[in-house]
């Protein structure tokens, strides 16, 4: 079978660390050319990747039509078969429009557009013109989360009764330099993990109630968010703090029979079960269980994060991609319909929290 040729575009911190190694990775895909709005991004990318010296360059003109651009690229409509966007949220529409439009299939980084509208016209553009459409919505392919999900699937953990998501973010830590332009900051630009993390164990999403509280009116981002919803019939509650000294990420499963805690960043599963009555012996059992669990996660874990090998699940999206441009069915969990479900849920957030501004 042949190897489906790939455009990178976009040349930032998630291509270089996520989406490039991921390619690599994936035997039946090849990176055929590199598209930024960067000249020096370029560079820096080729520095990264030797082996991408003798790819194909594109310098885009985010000022002028990209569609026309694109369509002009002789190499892009020969040797291109599908992209991987990785640039800012607000890009994402006019990029994959008219990438849909020249034929070639898309896998865009999450949110994947800002609007109803945006997700409703690539989605139709993309059935037109007979082209895979995918989200990467990458947690959900990661170590911990597809161990969590074989495990809850079993019937393990006994009925979900309700999740809880908690994120803490340092605004020292390194950040796009443009997310204080989306609504709500880096809510926008963020957020998406946990919706599509709640819809994964829970279903369809529904917001409740959304309460956000502001450092100054100038700053987009709020300093706390608070959203209630529910996912399928299973609530939901999110707890966002974006001025935290500290960054972590967490899901949480509480269920029947055990309580499941995911931590994002360094992708460790922790399962406890129940404590009883809470007496000495229960507390001690419960410690000890996530300290052992914690620190085996970690010791497995952090020689990866170290050495650039931790990925999240961006390779299995790719590799996923990838089989769906090859004629195998796309799953429901990177699809455009998920995408779209995820961005009306954040919408309806952003509504309702800039109403408390």
């Amino acid at each position: 079978m042949n190897k489906v040729k790939v455009c990178v575009i976009g040349a930032g911190n998630i291509s270089n660390t996520r989406h490039i190694p991921s390619l690599v990775k994936c035997a039946h895909a090849e990176i055929t050319g590199l598209i930024s709005d960067e000249k020096k991004k370029l560079a820096r990318t080729i520095k990264n990747h030797e082996f991408l010296r003798g790819a194909y360059q594109l310098l885009l003109d985010k000022t002028k039509d990209i569609y026309s651009q694109l369509n002009k690229c002789t190499w892009f409509i020969d040797e291109a078969d599908a992209v991987v966007i990785g640039t800012p949220p607000a890009e994402h529409f006019a990029l994959a429009k008219a990438c849909l439009m020249l034929k070639k299939h898309v896998l865009v980084e999450k949110p994947m557009m800002m609007n109803i509208q945006e997700c409703d016209e690539v989605i139709a553009l993309a059935k037109q013109n007979k082209c895979v459409l995918n989200v990467m919505h990458s947690f959900q392919f990661s170590n911990g989360i597809n161990n969590l999900y074989k495990r809850y699937s079993t019937g393990e953990f006994g009925k979900l009764k309700s999740i809880l998501e908690l994120q803490l973010t340092n605004r020292d830590r390194r950040l796009p330099i443009w997310y204080n332009e989306l609504p709500l900051g880096l809510f926008y630009d963020e957020a998406s993990h946990f919706f599509y993390g709640a819809r994964r164990f829970g279903g369809e999403l529904r917001i409740i109630n959304a309460h956000a509280s502001f450092n100054d009116k100038s700053d987009s981002t709020p300093h706390f968010l608070e959203v209630q919803l529910m996912a399928g019939d299973v609530p939901v509650q999110m707890y966002m703090n974006f001025n935290s000294p500290i960054c972590e990420w967490g899901l949480l499963l509480i269920c029947e029979k055990k309580i499941a805690i995911y931590d994002y960043f360094k992708d460790i599963l922790i399962v406890l079960d129940n404590d009883n009555q809470h007496l000495a012996k229960d507390v001690l059992k419960t410690s000890l269980n996530f300290t052992a669990k914690f620190w085996a996660g970690f010791i497995k874990n952090g020689f990866k994060m170290v050495s650039h090998k931790l990925l999240y699940g961006h390779d299995s999206c790719i590799r996923k991609f990838i089989d769906a441009v090859q004629g195998e069915e796309s799953c429901f969990e990177l699809s455009a319909e998920l995408g779209r479900e995820v961005v009306i849920a954040m919408n309806e957030v952003v509504k309702r929290a800039e109403g408390e501004k």
